[in-house]
């Protein structure tokens, strides 16, 4: 049972690998099996069951990722999405701390802002001036901030 439900999510991790574009979401077996490794040896011994759940959720962070990119840039389009992917990689897949579940939660976080900001917005809630403000104050090149924007609006 457990072989078979791997055997899907790879598949699963795989088939969405062709949906991504623009962005590229590479997954490191190398860098997530040594953020598993350093985050579960104690005194010089690996936990091989914490080990296993820590690479599971790096497999199922990536294939997540693919999914909400996927989601947010053809489905429930979010503005400036590739940028928010790219900041997540930077922030959640370096060397010293590759998570690739955090990667998919940033994603999923700035997605959801974006979009509450959106339907904010079509439903007269806030206004395109407030918006601008609250844009130029967390919108910026490389490191585009949607729940910071929905903050701003909200206070």
């Amino acid at each position: 049972m457990c072989k078979v439900f791997k055997t899907m999510v790879v598949s699963l991790v795989v088939g969405l690998a062709t949906i991504v574009a623009a962005t590229e979401i590479k997954f490191d077996q190398g860098l997530a099996q040594a953020h598993c490794t350093d985050k579960w040896t104690k005194r010089g011994v690996l936990d091989g069951d914490m080990f296993s759940y820590c690479m599971e959720g790096q497999t199922e962070g990536y294939g997540k990722s693919l999914e909400l990119y996927n989601k947010y840039s053809n489905i429930e389009r979010v503005e400036l999405i590739d940028e928010v992917v790219s900041f997540a990689l930077k922030k959640w897949a370096k060397r010293n701390e590759y998570q690739m579940d955090m990667v998919a939660y940033e994603i999923e976080q700035q997605g959801e802002a974006y979009l509450n900001v959106a339907y904010e917005l079509s439903t007269g809630n806030v206004n395109t001036e407030q918006l601008e403000t609250c844009k130029s104050k967390w919108i910026e090149g490389d490191k585009p901030d949607w729940s910071m924007v929905e903050y701003c609006l909200n206070k």
